[in-house]
């Protein structure tokens, strides 16, 4: 989408103001900010002459800049925010967050700045690999900072520009050069492609916005995937259909984007009734996180409009979109009576986390597994009924979690009658296994069950490491013990860096020093890794404290809550579903290289000892924890491992040697 203004040097400093801002409130209009109309034409009434009057003192002193230009209010939808001021010259892009009357520079200022260079790197068109210079110019400050020291083709540090300080920064710029000159028509029109991370899509969504504003156009099919689950809803309801329907991926494919997308838009396009579709997890934090950045969003959207709000009770108006699978069970299996839930329409996420019988019967004191009570619940409606399954696989990390062939069994277990209920969608993957099951399969179909192959509910690229689309394979490789294999997928990750370090305060300092503007950094660990507690990485984020997990994800830098302090690791159990833009793993002692005979070791801490796990199930469970955190990750990964203590029976340096070796060997990169 092109900045509401774009005028040339020349022909900006001699337009009159109210020319501009007559484009400006066409912006504004356009875009649907009317209720930003007044304040920010009064802002722009004192910046305009401001910003003039730079630019003739600047081009009384480099006249050949003439044709450089000024784009004002360039729209970045994946922050919801507009850049104030685009500079455009041959060799560079300048971003400035402009605060008219400021004689101060505010943290979360430079940060906003630093986030709108970073952005455009990442997933606008062209300006990748160009020379970006983000810049907070605050008109009263006296004193300015500027780098000049610019290296091409990156985002160079935070420029602070005070009351003359553009004509400065503008003159390093013009001190630059480029083989290839930005054209800038061309990058006003550019295509900008975010790949928003799990939290800023839900929240993106549920504002009113579509998935195709806020994705790649070559991430895959997930629009057509989401287009086809909403069919198969309007199809179901019209037909007096019972659906059990499939939407399988790789991690950071887009599944949850796609739930929730469905969950919002079977609202809005009567698909779903008001109240008549609820997403659904067994995953405690995922539901904690959505829910509270929802109303925390919803809360501050309502705020900036001028209307009060009660934050309680938009909380829990979305605890009715979100809810817990055990809090939806535990509600409709307590009633006393045989009626169907109130939903029509679940949308269940990881869904082949489902607990098995004897499981159920642990926990829950229940008479059968997950899948057999939710279709006994959702079969009750004798009209339609659509339960949506999100499949991801090689992600199980708990005894008694049942897998897709979990579904096949409880429709196996029901009466003809029953079973002849249920039609059947889902990719060919879903009968046979494949990437996007984690090989797994849903196994025998009932007798005479119709199951419709939809190519559209399969989702094979990951959006979540949007700068390699590698990474799962190099991780695949990895743990399956793929030495060369991964080396090559190493060499194939593109701009996603891939550290390894033997010092727990220079993979802190990585990850400070890569995790600038609102990029979220932070370390894990698996919950089997105790020995971490010797290098001072002994507090763990619980998977039962809803607060400080809210806090961990959501919480700004600067707060010892949130991730970016580098206190608390997140296991596999509270970062499965979610994800940070950098991640730090620390490795434990429960999955260990062996390179005697070539393979892994996995082991568990029993007193004051590790013992050698043998049970070939469990051995699945450890390696797919280290999975789940080793594709956490959005934009770069560093793996800190350990030098151990030859004092210390449960810390033998030999065996950290070997598992960094080898991690060393499969192409991660000594910092």
């Amino acid at each position: 989408m092109p900045a509401y203004v774009k005028q040339d040097f020349l022909e900006f400093i001699n337009l009159d103001i109210d020319t501009i801002l007559g484009q400006l409130q066409k912006g504004y209009t356009r875009d649907r900010y009317a209720s930003q109309l007044t304040s920010q034409t009064i802002t722009w009434e004192r910046a305009i002459p401001i910003i003039q009057n730079e630019l003739r003192k600047f081009l009384a002193i480099n006249p050949n800049s003439n044709r450089w230009f000024v784009l004002l209010e360039y729209p970045l939808y994946r922050l919801r925010s507009r850049i104030d001021l685009v500079i455009l010259c041959p060799s560079a892009i300048v971003v400035i967050e402009m605060k008219v009357g400021a004689d101060s520079y505010l943290s979360a200022d430079i940060s906003q700045a630093d986030c709108y260079a970073l952005d455009l790197r990442d997933f606008h068109d062209e300006s990748h690999k160009r020379t970006i210079i983000p810049a907070l110019w605050c008109t009263d400050a006296k004193d300015s900072k500027i780098h000049c020291e610019i290296t091409p083709g990156i985002v160079s540090p935070i420029n602070k520009i005070g009351n003359n300080g553009l004509q400065e920064l503008l003159s390093v710029v013009s001190e630059l050069s480029s083989p290839t000159p930005i054209k800038p028509d061309k990058w006003n029109n550019s295509p900008y492609k975010p790949v928003p991370n799990v939290i800023e899509a839900a929240t993106h969504i549920f504002a009113g916005h579509d998935v195709r504003s806020i994705t790649q156009a070559d991430a895959d099919n997930l629009n057509e995937a989401a287009r086809c689950l909403l069919d198969i809803i309007l199809n179901a309801k019209v037909n007096s259909e019972h659906a059990l329907v499939f939407l399988t991926g790789v991690p950071g494919s887009g599944k949850t984007l796609a739930g929730l997308q469905v969950v919002h838009d079977a609202i809005g396009t009567d698909k779903g009734e008001k109240g008549d579709i609820v997403y659904l997890s067994g995953n405690t934090p995922l539901v904690i996180v959505l829910r509270e950045a929802l109303a925390q969003d919803l809360f501050k959207r309502n705020k900036s409009r001028g209307q009060r709000s009660n934050i309680g009770k938009i909380r829990r108006s979305v605890r009715a979109r979100i809810q817990h699978i055990i809090d939806f069970l535990q509600e409709e299996l307590l009633k006393k009576n045989e009626n169907p839930p109130h939903e029509h329409v679940i949308v269940f996420d990881e869904a082949q986390r489902v607990w098995d019988m004897n499981q159920g019967k642990k926990k829950f004191d229940r008479k059968a597994s997950e899948p057999e009570l939710i279709l006994e619940l959702m079969g009750r409606h004798e009209d339609w009924c659509v339960c949506i399954c999100l499949i991801g696989g090689g992600q199980e990390i708990n005894s008694g979690e049942e897998g897709i062939s979990g579904w096949a069994s409880a429709l196996n277990k029901m009466t003809e009658m029953h079973k002849m209920k249920w039609s059947i969608y889902g990719p060919q993957e879903i009968l046979a296994g494949g990437i996007t099951t984690g090989e797994l399969a849903f196994g025998d179909l009932p007798d005479g069950t119709v199951f419709q192959v939809e190519d559209d509910l399969r989702l094979c690229t990951s959006m979540r490491c949007f700068r390699s689309v590698n990474v799962n394979e190099w991780v695949n490789n990895v743990l399956e013990g793929n030495i060369s294999e991964a080396a090559n997928n190493a060499l194939n990750l593109g701009e996603y860096p891939l550290m390894i370090t033997r010092s727990i305060e220079s993979a802190k300092n990585w990850l400070k020093q890569n995790g600038r503007g609102d990029r979220r950094y932070g370390l894990v660990g698996t919950s089997g890794a105790r020995r971490l507690r010797a290098v001072g990485l002994g507090v763990t984020l619980s998977a039962t404290e809803d607060i400080a997990i809210a806090h961990w994800y959501l919480q700004e830098k600067g707060d010892i809550r949130s991730s970016y302090a580098l206190e608390v690791l997140a296991n596999e159990y509270t970062c499965q579903g979610l994800e940070l833009d950098f991640i730090g793993l620390c490795w434990g002692l429960d999955l260990v290289w062996n390179p005697e005979i070539s393979t892994w070791e996995h082991f568990r801490l029993s007193g004051h000892r590790w013992q050698s796990v043998q049970q070939n199930y469990l051995k699945r469970f450890i390696k797919n924890k280290y999975r789940v955190l080793l594709t956490r990750a959005r934009e770069g990964l560093i793996i800190f491992i350990p030098a151990g203590d030859e004092e210390d029976l449960t810390r033998p340096p030999q065996k950290y040697d070997n598992t960094a070796n080898y991690l060393i060997d499969c192409g991660a990169k000594v910092l």
